[in-house]
């Protein structure tokens, strides 16, 4: 008996693992030619959408913020000089017409407190005399002349009197015996404090120029919004507009804008616009970010296709557009104009064919390399 040629056992084990190998590549290169060339994928992986014929729109979007409505503003300065006491109304509060607001000790209170006491005490005399007087001059003790100067004399204390009363009363400060030199700071309107430039033991002086406080009522607000030159001609007084303010991304707002200023910002090259727009939760504060969208529609018409499926590549932009099943054709076009649905495009494209949307990206890599 021959012996059989020992055979290292590492050398077998290798062939029988690369036979099954070599068979798989073999399967696999027929498999490969089968596919056809313009894909790799099949038909169900993609989404199309069909090309439409819309009338041609634009949406614009600007950037703007939240102000006060002008007409509902009131801002409150410092009518004398003195020190703050007391303040009573707090950031963002709301307040109502002829509510103390602070309270402020002054000398200027004290000396209108001086001259409305001396102004009574005038009076007083004016009127004994008037009275003293009249009682002569019926006794024939005190001439005419006498009586009418006792008269005009006690006119014109109680004209002293009665200004020296309203200006206490213009300040706040009481005309009793215990009157106190307080002057207290009332809102003049009703509304929310939107700004507060005021606190405790603060030296106050009649000529400053900064406001105490600065109460707007907020049921109605403005937006004012940015527009650059190229979008001036689009934006007219009367459009309705979207408003989305960064605080609150899923709320929507609508308001109309009312004015157009005439005079470019030097330094931006943009107009400002005005929106009006109500306000009856007070969810809109005062100086909040906001993006502001205006949707125009034009007369014209156009093909309108799905965003997703156009696609930019080395400055040109295509669509891949379905001729059949399992056919696909990548197509030059022209973007005339895109919305925030629709995509206006030019190119050899109709009313009713389809382009793809999902994939559209990949496939378009398939069918151009």
């Amino acid at each position: 008996m021959i012996p059989l040629p020992k055979t290292p056992f590492r050398l077998l084990v290798a062939g029988l693992l690369a036979a099954p190998v070599v068979s798989l590549t073999a399967c696999g290169g027929d498999k490969k030619t089968e596919l056809p060339t313009n894909t790799k994928d099949t038909e169900s992986a993609y989404r199309t959408d069909t090309v439409k014929n819309r009338n041609l729109a634009q949406d614009l979007r600007f950037t703007g913020k939240v102000s006060y409505d002008q007409r509902r503003v009131d801002q409150v300065y410092p009518v004398v000089s003195g020190n703050v006491l007391a303040v009573n109304a707090a950031l963002g509060t709301h307040v109502t017409q002829g509510q103390a607001l602070a309270t402020v000790q002054s000398a200027d209170v004290s000396g209108y407190l001086n001259d409305y006491n001396s102004a009574k005490s005038d009076y007083a005399l004016a009127k004994r005399t008037a009275d003293n007087t009249e009682q002569l001059y019926k006794t024939n003790f005190a001439s005419q002349q006498d009586l009418i100067a006792a008269r005009e004399g006690l006119v014109k204390a109680q004209s002293a009197l009665t200004r020296a009363q309203q200006v206490l009363k213009v300040y706040g400060a009481g005309t009793g015996g215990a009157a106190q030199p307080i002057y207290q700071v009332k809102a003049p309107v009703s509304g929310y404090v939107v700004a507060r430039n005021i606190n405790p033991n603060m030296q106050l002086r009649p000529d400053n120029s900064t406001p105490l406080f600065t109460i707007s009522d907020l049921s109605r607000v403005w937006i004012l919004l940015n527009v650059y030159e190229t979008d001036v001609e689009a934006v007219k007084v009367g459009e309705q507009v979207n408003i989305t303010a960064l605080a609150y991304p899923d709320k929507q707002f609508t308001g109309t804008i009312t004015n157009i200023s005439n005079v470019v910002d030097a330094d931006t090259r943009v107009l400002q616009a005005r929106v009006e727009l109500p306000n009856p939760d007070g969810l809109l504060k005062p100086d909040m970010f906001c993006t502001v969208s205006l949707h125009l529609e034009d007369a014209g018409q156009g093909l309108a296709v799905n965003p997703k499926a156009v696609i930019f590549s080395q400055d040109k932009y295509y669509v891949v557009k379905q001729e059949g099943p399992g056919k696909y054709r990548v197509v030059p076009v022209q973007v005339v104009r895109t919305t925030s649905q629709y995509s206006y495009v030019t190119g050899d494209l109709k009313s009713g064919d389809q382009v793809v949307t999902e994939g559209s990206l990949l496939l378009f890599n398939d069918l151009t390399d």
